[in-house]
């Protein structure tokens, strides 16, 4: 598992690299429209879904490891299984898919607490955070959701759990984040 997240924040942070080797003029020119398209994103994220939060860290990066120490330990890992999947889904869609019930039967084993309305916040952030560049390449620098994930699988083999257990408890709480996107 260790070695899957790895993999997946190396990918993700080169994906995230490509195209760095453009001219100055297309540089400059995409910095110009970039400020107008992140206040366009993060309109799209309503005040009670975490609007203030994503506001902060995207106009200054450096932010993001004060504000998320903000969260609770189980909104942090909700955060981080909807950022580990967002991963997957960009490199590997089918594993990805697979994972989902996985992490969200990891979230309720490990913290006894599935998606409510506050981990849900966290989860969708989590999910948002892949329109923003400058936020994904805070989170993979510091490692601040490999370490979280690897930490709820340390769990999971200290506590014996089956990856058939973790997908029947996760399979609950993927309904109700479907209930919340279909709330909202």
């Amino acid at each position: 598992m260790k070695k899957l997240l790895v993999i997946l924040s190396c990918v993700a942070f080169i994906l995230s690299a490509c195209g760095k080797d453009e001219n100055d003029t297309a540089e400059s020119a995409r910095v110009a429209g970039k400020s107008d398209n992140v206040q366009i994103q993060i309109d799209d994220i309503k005040p009670e879904e975490g609007r203030d939060f994503m506001e902060q860290v995207v106009n200054n990066p450096a932010l993001f490891g004060r504000e998320f120490r903000k969260f609770t330990p189980v909104q942090q890992y909700y955060f981080c299984a909807a950022f580990a999947m967002g991963a997957m889904s960009a490199t590997k869609p089918i594993t990805a898919s697979a994972m989902v019930n996985y992490f969200m039967g990891l979230g309720v084993a490990k913290y006894n607490e599935g998606i409510n309305k506050d981990t849900y916040k966290a989860f969708n952030l989590g999910k948002n955070t892949f329109r923003f560049e400058s936020v994904v390449n805070a989170i993979l620098k510091h490692k601040t959701c490999e370490v979280i994930m690897n930490d709820a699988a340390e769990f999971a083999k200290k506590k014996n759990y089956h990856v058939a257990d973790l997908d029947k408890l996760g399979k609950r709480e993927v309904e109700r984040v479907i209930q919340y996107i279909k709330k909202n």
